[in-house]
């Protein structure tokens, strides 16, 4: 079994190389920020990107006199013919004046730096070290979604909170910070906080995941696991990007609050979300013995539960071809009783949709598929909706 992540954009690269480590320190200790606090700091920091392709985000990170440097990933920016405009958090619009891509092979990891120049003051964000963002750290993703055909000047910001799930060496373009935290298109090029307020990575891959069946195909399910390219990463490409460490506002003190310990799990939330990280990682069969576990104290989050036990299934059926006709009629069972706790669930009808698929239903896996792009809808989730609708064309 594999579980291969995709992005907004698809590209099929990977990663070469380490990364290094940062090595401008600031000597104050870090103090824990609230939500609230973190959201404060975000704000001033975080830009629209925009342009007629669509619509992304980025993080001020340097400045020069009225120039201002913005990082963000490269699938925001990769057309070079094409025009950018910077929106900035008090809602004035600037032209970019220069665009670095730093992907420029399929080995380079996606990312792009963006300046623009503007006699406003706006902060600069603080970097912190990626790598003491250990599995369950907890994190915040920052940016503005485009969702419920808003673009531009109609979106507003959004702080998702999370706890990172796995960091794997290699992942394509780099991305080998992930976490489970709710994102939404429009969020790429983001900031990824840590729990001080300080920059850890850059947000740009969501959503969806592939899992390789056994006929050979490969099918998407939806995760929730997203994922960013590591700061670090960025600072290994300070010579490619034309900036000097100086121009950098650095902490590398260690955050004050710790990782989520797994090491022995007493309830409910400690056993999910070793359960997240066991499927992050691929090993579906001890995730689901965790989300059994917690299961066991009857928590609010049920529905998630049923889902994720879903998800691991169809990534052990898929590696499984001699299930025969009865592939992923346990994941159907489990994303149905995801749907019984919360008729709501878009996600488990689209992925019980595609387990409906693989048993060769089709009926009810376009009845799914209605509804999840009815749900979606509702949402404002656009590029989901049409996902959903695109899938019915194909099946009828």
């Amino acid at each position: 079994m594999n579980i291969n992540f995709s992005r907004y954009d698809t590209l099929a690269t990977l990663l070469a190389g380490t990364t290094a480590a940062l090595t401008i320190v600031i000597s104050q200790p870090a103090i824990a920020k609230t939500p609230q606090e973190v959201a404060s700091i975000a704000g001033p920091l975080t830009v629209q990107i925009n342009s007629s392709l669509g619509d992304g985000s980025g993080v001020i990170i340097a400045k020069t006199g009225k120039t201002y440097t913005v990082l963000t990933v490269n699938h925001v920016v990769e057309k070079a013919d094409v025009k950018y405009t910077v929106r900035t958090s008090k809602g004035k619009n600037y032209q970019a004046t220069s665009v670095t891509r730093l992907q420029t092979a399929e080995t380079d990891p996606d990312l792009a730096v963006v300046k623009f120049e503007s006699p406003e003051e706006y902060p600069v964000a603080t970097i912190a070290d990626s790598d003491q963002a250990v599995i369950g750290t907890q994190i915040f993703v920052y940016g503005y979604p485009a969702t419920g055909g808003l673009f531009g000047a109609e979106r507003e910001p959004e702080l998702s909170p999370g706890l990172v799930t796995s960091r794997p060496r290699n992942r394509p373009e780099g991305y080998t910070l992930r976490y489970q935290a709710v994102t939404w298109s429009g969020m790429s090029g983001g900031p990824v906080f840590d729990s001080e307020g300080r920059v850890i990575g850059l947000h740009g891959q969501g959503e969806f995941g592939f899992a390789q069946t056994s006929s050979g195909e490969v099918a998407p399910i939806k995760t929730g696991f997203n994922a960013a390219v590591p700061i670090n990463t960025f600072i290994a490409k300070l010579v490619a990007a034309g900036i000097n460490k100086s121009e950098l506002k650095v902490d590398n003190t260690p955050a004050t609050i710790g990782p989520v310990s797994t090491a022995n799990p007493q309830d409910a939330q400690a056993y999910y979300f070793r359960g997240l990280s066991l499927l992050d990682q691929g090993d579906a069969w001890e995730a689901i013995a965790d989300f059994n576990r917690a299961l066991a104290f009857k928590p609010k989050y049920t529905p998630e539960l049923f889902f994720n036990i879903g998800n691991a299934r169809t990534l052990i059926t898929a590696s499984l071809p001699e299930l025969g006709a009865t592939r992923g009629s346990t994941a159907i069972q489990a994303y149905t009783r995801a749907i019984e706790a919360n008729p709501g669930f878009a996600d488990a009808y689209y992925n019980r949709a595609l387990a409906y698929l693989d048993n060769q239903d089709q009926p009810k896996a376009i009845a799914d598929f209605q509804k999840a792009a009815e749900l979606y809808k509702q949402g404002g989730r656009t590029s989901a909706y049409q996902d959903a609708l695109n899938r019915i064309k194909q099946l009828q």
